[in-house]
């Protein structure tokens, strides 16, 4: 039975890792072992949305799978669908049907949709994926449904709590109550199963997390009949505020940020323009949506909320339908904006922050500190004899050493502002606001100390039979006569320094010269 078992897997038919982990453990064998908890991590999408959003957060998760488990077979489909309809069939399955049975079910489910780019939200396809694993689709009454509903929110509850910490695939081991969280290699996988080994780094690991439902922040009393968003209460939150003071207010508590805001412009008078123009100034929201609803035809108010920085103008939102179709196609466009602007600052490999993003990164930490008058540090990092490594093992060994490794890093750096980024090849770079060089060089320390601790083995290395790393540490108090570049260039002198004295080490740099 599956309330026996040693592990719980908890997953969902809409993630391509918790697809690619079904398919190692069925590889595996011995299935007994596993028990399923089916739950959401995207309960908002629908089958109906293929948006180039969805495009592109597929396409992205998909690549990663290939990368990480070229021997699962995957395609990518065209939209996301909600997998509420699945997980409620095998929960009214497993009671009474062989675990063997039930394995085969959940994994024809994702290889209809994962292989097949079927919609499984479609219950005349749950049925016959029943009937071809030779289970008869159950009938459930309103006491069971009841039963049913209530089992899958205590999975989904238990999910989003801290042990899980909201990431799929998880797997739970009832031997520790020890977690894996995210889709592991499968030497870990084998470690995990086998509770031979403590997992140093599963942070490595490519994992979902469930997404947060977008905010719409209607603003103005009268816009109740106006602006009917009842077809947006069940996908969004919806909140409403009377008055512009109101909304002033709220947009300084950061829980209430919108990811859109409607005002209406028949009850907000002058105001709307006001609120208009404080969302402008803040340069944390100069990329929020913000569409005005006017009363009836005013080009001349029109074009002044268009002047003032609204995204659009419109006139009738009290069909609940055509509100819908307009608002929602903003959050779309918001969403994909964010998506973009991500996948720009972001390297895939690594999972770190790109070039890119560290040199935008760099600019407002140098302009921060100097107002400031603190220090800020830096370190280059590089993996000694990277391409020997490459040139021993092969490139895809190569790539899963700079993911181990980038991880290793990431984990040296503690506080949550440092910026860890991928710099070119096997070069990456910590950024330490308000950090000196003494502070700098312990954390240089603990970044060598981890790639180390890695033991990845490296035959052709010059230096260690593991792969090291080593590290160049600069830091100034940012001023007039000093440039961010010549940081930068300190820290990469001081990396030469390591590598000349013999590499698996660190050495800071001397003092750097005004421009």
């Amino acid at each position: 039975m599956e309330d026996e078992a040693d592990y719980t897997f908890y997953s969902d038919f809409n993630c391509p890792y918790c697809y690619s982990l079904n398919e190692r453990l069925l590889a595996l064998g011995d299935l007994g072992r596993t028990a399923w908890r089916g739950i959401q991590h995207m309960p908002a999408f629908d089958s109906s949305d293929r948006s180039l959003e969805v495009q592109m957060l597929l396409s992205n998760e998909v690549s990663v799978v290939r990368k990480r488990a070229p021997e699962v077979e995957i395609t990518t489909p065209g939209f996301i669908p909600s997998t509420a309809p699945a997980n409620r069939l095998v929960a009214a399955l497993a009671a009474d049907s062989p675990t063997g049975a039930l394995w085969a079910l959940r994994t024809s489910i994702y290889r209809s949709y994962w292989r097949d780019g079927r919609d499984i939200s479609d219950v005349a396809l749950l049925d016959e994926l029943c009937r071809t694993m030779d289970l008869s689709p159950p009938i459930v009454d309103a006491s069971t449904a009841t039963r049913l509903e209530c089992q899958l929110a205590a999975w989904q509850t238990e999910w989003e709590g801290e042990r899980f910490r909201k990431r799929l695939p998880a797997l739970l081991s009832r031997r520790g109550d020890k977690p894996l969280l995210g889709f592991p290699t499968l030497d870990l996988l084998h470690a995990f199963l086998s509770d031979t080994s403590v997992l140093r780094h599963p942070e490595t690991m490519a994992a979902c997390e469930l997404k947060p439902r977008q905010q719409i922040m209607v603003v103005g009393a009268g816009g109740a009949p106006r602006i009917d968003t009842r077809e947006l209460d069940a996908p969004y939150v919806v909140r409403r505020v009377d008055d512009a003071t109101g909304l002033l207010a709220l947009l300084g508590v950061a829980s209430s940020e919108p990811d859109l805001l409607v005002l209406d412009g028949g009850s907000l008078g002058k105001a709307v323009l006001d609120c208009i123009a404080r969302v402008r100034k803040d340069a944390h929201r100069r990329g929020l949506a913000v569409v005005v609803a006017l009363q009836g035809l005013d080009p001349e108010r029109e074009l002044a909320c268009f002047d003032a920085g609204a995204t659009d103008v419109v006139f009738d939102l009290s069909n609940p339908k055509i509100a819908q179709a307009r608002l929602e196609l903003h959050l779309r466009l918001q969403r994909s904006t964010a998506l973009l602007q991500n996948m720009a600052c972001f390297d895939y490999l690594t999972e770190l922050a790109n070039r890119r993003e560290f040199d935008r990164r760099l600019e407002d930490e140098w302009s921060r500190c100097r107002r400031s008058r603190e220090s800020l540090a830096m370190c280059m990092v590089d993996i000694d004899y990277f391409k020997r490594y490459n040139d021993a093992y092969g490139h895809d060994a190569g790539d899963d050493c700079l993911r181990q490794v980038a991880a290793a890093v990431r984990s040296s750096v503690r506080r949550p502002g440092d910026l860890v980024a991928r710099f070119g090849g096997e070069e990456f770079v910590v950024l330490l606001a308000e950090t000196d060089l003494d502070a700098a060089g312990e954390r240089a320390e603990a970044i060598v100390q981890a790639v180390r601790e890695l033991q990845l083995p490296h035959v052709a290395s010059m230096v260690a039979a593991v792969v090291t790393a080593s590290v160049g540490v600069a830091a100034l108090v940012p001023d007039e006569w000093h440039l961010p570049a010549q940081l930068l260039q300190a820290a990469d002198a001081a990396l030469y320094r390591a590598k000349d004295a013999g590499r698996n080490r660190w050495l800071g740099a001397a003092a750097i010269q005004p421009g």
